[in-house]
C-alpha cells in the first residue's frame, strides 16, 4: 500500500488526495493575500448585455428543468406514472462528441428519450431492466454475507440489494436507501455519460442496431424484445459513522482524514453516514469503482496510470462531483460546478497556474509524492472540466480515448492520431473560467448553489440576478464586482450558513449590516476596500467563529478596536489604511500572541 501525503492547508476547500485504497479530503483553497501583495483595485470595463434576450438564444427547456449549455445533459430513470414529455433539447452525451459517437451510443440516448416520452411502456422498462411500479427497487434483509475483512457479524448490518448494487450497512434504514438509490441513479447517468466504455455498450449497440432512424424505439422493441445484463453486482460499504468506518479501515494512512475510499484490492466502495451527507463523495468514489468494474477493463490486478496520466484518474472522478440529479434530468459539468470555484480563485485570484505537461508527467507514486497534492488535485479536476465542458468534440475524444488507456478498455469508438495542443489549453485556461453576464445568461441553473466565486470574472447586478436565490450558500466571493447591497441580500436573503465572505472592492456600505449580523457562522470576512464602517465590526459580534478579518482600506475606528480583539477565535486581522490610529494598530498586537496584525504588504502607486 502506498504511503498516503497528509495535507495541511489555509483556507476552505475541497481535494481528494488518494492512496492505493484510500482517498483523504483537505482544505483546498489558498489564502492568495498571504502569498502575494494586495493592491488597491482599479476600475474596470465590465460587460453588461442583454439577459433577457440572451437567455433566449442558448437556454435548453426540458419540462420545467432549465437545461444550461455548458455542461452535458442525461436522463433519470422515472416511475411509470410520471406524464411523459419530450426531451429531444440538451447538449448529450454523443451529440457533443459530435461524428466521433457510434450508432449505438446514438441509440442508446434515443431509448432514454423514448423512456421519458412514456415512462410506462413495458418494452423500454424491460429492456432497461426497470421495474415496473416506482423508479427505483430494492430488497433489504439482515445481512449474512459481507465479506470476511469487514469484521462484521451475520445479522449485525443489513443487506440492500438493487438492480446493480449490494450495500452492506449499518447505517440507518433512511440513510441506507438513500444512498442505494443515489447509487443506483449515478449508475445511469455514467452509461450515458461514458457508453463507449461501458461493459453492456456492445450488447446494446447490437440489440439496437437494426433499429432504423424513423423507426419508433417502442415499435422496435415490441418486435426484437430483449434486456440488458450485467457481469455482477458492485459493493458498498456503509458504516454506521466515522469511527466504525476508521476501524474498518484499520492502519490504513490518512484514515482520520478521509470520508471514502474505493478499495481496488477488495473492489468495494466504504464509506459512513453523517447528519449531512456528501453525495460528492460518494459519487468519486463510484466513478472509480465504475470504471473499474463495469467496464471491460483488461487491468487485472494492476493499478490504473502507474507511470503517468494518474491527473485524469482523479480529475474524472473529481469531475463527477459536479452532477446534479433533477427529479427527471441529470447534469454534469457547468461553470457552478463547486470545484470550479476553488479553480476561480486559485487561478484568477491568486494567479495559481499548472501546465499541461507538468500534470500529465506524473504516475500514481508521483503524484503521491508531491509535497503540493492539493494543488495538484485542484488543477487536475480544472483541466478535466476544461476539456470536457469547453465545447470541443476533439478534446473530448481525447478523453474517452485516454480513459481507455488507462484502463486498458477495449472501446469501439474512433481514436486521435494527433495529441491535443497543450499549449493552446494553458493560454485558454483563464478563459474557461471566466464568465461574464451573457455565460450566465446562456447557461442559468435551476437550482441553489454553496459555493459561489466569480472574483476575476466580468459580472454585474445583471448577471447576478440569473443565479437563484441560494440559502445554503456556504462560501460567497463577488470581490472586485460592481454589486450593490441589493444584489448581495437577494442572492442570499438569510447568510445563516454562510462561512466565508468575500466582498471586497465592491459597492456595498452601512445598509449592508443588519444582514451581517444574521451572518453568525462566518469564520473568514474580507470587506476591504468598501464603505463599511465600525458598524460593520459590532454587526459581526455574533460570529464568533471568524479567525480571519480583512477591513484594509474601510472607515474602521479606534472605535472598533474592543470589538475586534473580543472575537475569540481571531488569528489574522489587516487594518490597514483604516481610520485606526497608530496606538490602535499596537493595542491589537498586544492584544494576543497569536494575533497576526497587519500582514499584508500593500505596494504603493
Amino acid at each position: 500500500m502506498q504511503k498516503m501525503q497528509l495535507i495541511t492547508l489555509v483556507g476552505k476547500g475541497f481535494c481528494r488526495a488518494e492512496g492505493e485504497n484510500t482517498r483523504l479530503d483537505a482544505f483546498d483553497r489558498f489564502d492568495g493575500k498571504c502569498e502575494a501583495c494586495k493592491r488597491q483595485s482599479s476600475n474596470r470595463v465590465l460587460r453588461c448585455l442583454a439577459t433577457l434576450i440572451a437567455a433566449c438564444v442558448f437556454l435548453l427547456v426540458v419540462g420545467n428543468a432549465v437545461i444550461a449549455a455548458d455542461r452535458t445533459t442525461l436522463f433519470l430513470p422515472l416511475a411509470p406514472e410520471v406524464e411523459g414529455s419530450e426531451s429531444g433539447e440538451g447538449l448529450f452525451a454523443d451529440v457533443a462528441l459530435g461524428e466521433q459517437a457510434s450508432p449505438g451510443w446514438k441509440a442508446y440516448r434515443r431509448l432514454w428519450q423514448a423512456h421519458h416520452a412514456d415512462p410506462a411502456n413495458p418494452g423500454i422498462r424491460r429492456f432497461l431492466g426497470l421495474p415496473l411500479k416506482g423508479d427505483f427497487e430494492s430488497t433489504a434483509k439482515r445481512g449474512r454475507g459481507a465479506p470476511r475483512w469487514l469484521g462484521w457479524k451475520s445479522g449485525s448490518y443489513a443487506q440492500v440489494d438493487t438492480a446493480h448494487f449490494v450495500l452492506y450497512s449499518k447505517a440507518d434504514r433512511e440513510a441506507s436507501m438513500r444512498v442505494a438509490e443515489d447509487l443506483e441513479r449515478c449508475y445511469w447517468v455514467w452509461t450515458q455519460m461514458f457508453f463507449p466504455l461501458w461493459e453492456s455498450s456492445a450488447q446494446v449497440s447490437l440489440a439496437l442496431k437494426d433499429m432504423g432512424d424513423d423507426e419508433s424505439v417502442t415499435s422496435f422493441l415490441e418486435s426484437s424484445p430483449q434486456r440488458i445484463t450485467t457481469r455482477r453486482k458492485l459493493r458498498v460499504v456503509l458504516c454506521s459513522n466515522a469511527d466504525e468506518y476508521r476501524k474498518v479501515l484499520g492502519a490504513t494512512p490518512g484514515v482520520e482524514l478521509s470520508t471514502g475510499f474505493y478499495s481496488d484490492k477488495y473492489k468495494t466502495v466504504l464509506l459512513f453516514a453523517s447528519e449531512q451527507d456528501d453525495p460528492a463523495t460518494r459519487r468519486h468514489e463510484l466513478v472509480h469503482q465504475l470504471f473499474r468494474e463495469a467496464t471491460r477493463s483488461g487491468l487485472g490486478r494492476s493499478m490504473p496510470a502507474t507511470n503517468e496520466g494518474f491527473w485524469l484518474i482523479e480529475g474524472i472522478a473529481g469531475y463527477f462531483e459536479s452532477l446534479y440529479l433533477g427529479p427527471e434530468i441529470a447534469t454534469v459539468g457547468g461553470w457552478d460546478s463547486s470545484r470550479l470555484q476553488f479553480a476561480r480563485y486559485r487561478l484568477l485570484v491568486g494567479g495559481d497556474s499548472m501546465s499541461m505537461d507538468e500534470l500529465r508527467q506524473d504516475g500514481r507514486e508521483a503524484a503521491q509524492a508531491r509535497s503540493d497534492i492539493a494543488r495538484w488535485y485542484a488543477h487536475a479536476i480544472l483541466r478535466t472540466h476544461q476539456l470536457l465542458d469547453g465545447r470541443s468534440a476533439r478534446d473530448r475524444q481525447w478523453v474517452y480515448d485516454q480513459l481507455a488507456t488507462l484502463y486498458k478498455i477495449n472501446a469501439e469508438s474512433a481514436s486521435l492520431e494527433d495529441e491535443l495542443d497543450w499549449s493552446g489549453l494553458d493560454r485558454s485556461v483563464r478563459k474557461f473560467l471566466t464568465v461574464d453576464d451573457q455565460h450566465l445568461a446562456d447557461n442559468r441553473v435551476s437550482y441553489p448553489i454553496q459555493q459561489l466565486c466569480l472574483a476575476g470574472c466580468e459580472v454585474s447586478e445583471t448577471g447576478l440576478q440569473t443565479i437563484p436565490v441560494s440559502p445554503s450558500l456556504q462560501w460567497l466571493d463577488l470581490s472586485r464586482l460592481p454589486i450593490g447591497n441589493a444584489a448581495v441580500q437577494r442572492l442570499v436573503p438569510e447568510p445563516e450558513k454562510l462561512e466565508q465572505l468575500n466582498l471586497e472592492a465592491t459597492r456595498i456600505d452601512s445598509g449592508l449590516q443588519n444582514w451581517l449580523r444574521k451572518a453568525t457562522k462566518l469564520n473568514e470576512v474580507d470587506l476591504s476596500w468598501t464603505k463599511m464602517g465600525d458598524g460593520a465590526i459590532e454587526s459581526l459580534s455574533g460570529a464568533t467563529k471568524i479567525t480571519t478579518l480583512w477591513m484594509t482600506g474601510t472607515q474602521i475606528s479606534d472605535q472598533s478596536l474592543a470589538a475586534i480583539l473580543k472575537m475569540p477565535d481571531l488569528e489574522s486581522v489587516d487594518v490597514q489604511r483604516t481610520k485606526i490610529s497608530g496606538a490602535g494598530v499596537k493595542q491589537l498586537q498586544a492584544g494576543g500572541s497569536q494575533l497576526d496584525v497587519n500582514p499584508l504588504e500593500l505596494r504603493t502607486q
